[in-house]
């Protein structure tokens, strides 16, 4: 790809960006010695650059979003892939977010959007 090319692409600003991480649950197992109980495994933190902006009139216009409450947000990144059900730790605001769908974006560059939302005082998974 040519500089040209490279360089029109739509980028979120680095200024915008911090460093966030998707929640993977791993491992778990169950403890025949103990009755076979199931032991959960840890949660693994994978880094990934994001912004996190409030929703706009705009993003309502445009998108058939099915639901949404006064927690909801959206995510941008630089082409960091997530789908639906995705839990999201926010650390500048100590904050987990579960993705809540994919919002549309031209799909000949990289940047993504997601909305979000915070479940305040919901029970760990």
């Amino acid at each position: 790809m040519s500089n040209i090319f490279r360089q029109a692409l739509p980028m979120i600003p680095g200024g915008l960006l911090h460093e966030m991480y998707e929640l993977k649950k791993s491992g778990g197992h169950y403890d025949y010695e103990h009755g076979g109980q199931w032991v959960p495994g840890g949660e693994e933190r994978i880094p990934f650059q994001g912004a996190v902006l409030p929703i706009g009139s705009k993003d309502l216009e445009r998108e058939f979003i099915g639901a949404y409450t006064r927690t909801s947000q959206k995510i941008y990144t630089n082409g960091y892939a997530m789908q639906a059900g995705t839990r999201v730790y926010d650390p500048q605001e100590n904050i987990t977010y579960t993705v809540t769908q994919e919002l549309g974006h031209n799909s000949i560059h990289p940047m993504k959007r997601y909305l979000i939302d915070a479940k305040e005082g919901s029970a760990e998974r």
